[in-house]
């Protein structure tokens, strides 16, 4: 029998993109304006825009605002105070409930860490990847493995959730750089996990190389398979994962299924049936992707958490 979970904690998230700002480098997978299709945010456009999300979004115990696309707390001091003093303004004024960001893990010290916490900041996500030293620098990320251990340990120490967000199915990844990445979850424990199966976002490094013939795109459904086997890892080390895949835009290629989610939590549950695995724990909330797997495992049970 195997136990799956799922975030029981559920924020409504009102995104604020800072797009590459305070990133030293160019990633050779990244290119924050097609990801985001908009462009930085600027301090005296936040309250419309937190106004505009609470008024179409359904009410939730717990409101977030977040600074995404860009290391948050890698952007020059004026401006990263900037962001944060509005932030905390609106935590003040009862608009939000707490503040959350994305950086790089190189980004993240004891002074950051505790000003952060300070400024009613919970959840911090961080960049990372992949945990294979190899296929970081194959990446031009510009730290390594131990970055990732350091500032995890320091956010916990400070009492601020962390999330990892991983990438799957990377052209020059090899079952060594997968495997050091699905033993580290046991070491790091981070509170969440997000799962981006790899796109070849238009004007990146690796997009070129692509379409010069250096390297190939490997099969979408073997990524998905791979996406399934991070999954399965982070169930078994009991770390909900939030989401899988980036969000739909114009400028990102269409190439994965747009249930993506429910298709990678089914290919799981398939790949354990195979394995001998019959009954499963699962959450309310993945039933569709069990009957999904059950088409082809109709000997399987779920069980209700």
């Amino acid at each position: 029998m195997l136990r799956f979970i799922c975030s029981k904690e559920k924020p409504l998230i009102i995104p604020l993109f800072v797009v590459h700002e305070g990133c030293p480098n160019i990633c050779a997978f990244c290119n924050q304006r097609n990801i985001t299709g908009t462009k930085s945010v600027k301090v005296d456009e936040i309250d419309a825009i937190a106004d505009e999300y609470l008024g179409f979004s359904k009410k939730r115990e717990k409101v977030e605002l977040s600074f995404y696309g860009g290391s948050f707390t890698a952007l020059p001091t004026e401006r990263l105070t900037a962001f944060v003093e509005k932030g905390k303004e609106l935590v003040e004024k009862g608009v939000v409930n707490s503040l959350r960001c994305s950086t790089r893990p190189d980004a993240i010290d004891e002074k950051t860490a505790r000003y952060l916490k300070e400024s009613y900041f919970e959840t911090v996500e961080l960049g990372v990847q992949t945990m294979s030293d190899k296929l970081l620098r194959k990446m031009k990320r510009g730290h390594d493995s131990n970055a990732v251990y350091k500032a995890v340990e320091i956010l916990k120490k400070h009492n601020i959730k962390t999330v990892v967000q991983l990438m799957s199915g990377y052209p020059y990844e090899d079952k060594e750089d997968l495997e050091i990445t699905l033993n580290s979850f046991r070491l790091l424990k981070p509170d969440y996990l997000r799962i981006y199966p790899f796109v070849p976002i238009k004007d990146t490094e690796i997009q070129s190389e692509i379409e010069r013939g250096f390297i190939k795109m490997r099969p979408v459904n073997e990524i998905i398979e791979e996406s399934a086997g991070i999954f399965i890892e982070a169930m078994n080390n009991n770390i909900p994962v939030i989401r899988i895949g980036l969000p739909q835009s114009v400028d990102i290629p269409d190439i994965y299924p747009h249930n993506l989610f429910q298709v990678t939590v089914c290919k799981a549950i398939e790949i354990l049936a195979e394995k001998g695995e019959r009954e499963f724990l699962m959450p309310e909330e993945w039933v569709t992707s069990f009957n999904m797997a059950k088409r082809k495992y109709p000997e399987i049970i779920r069980g209700e958490l």
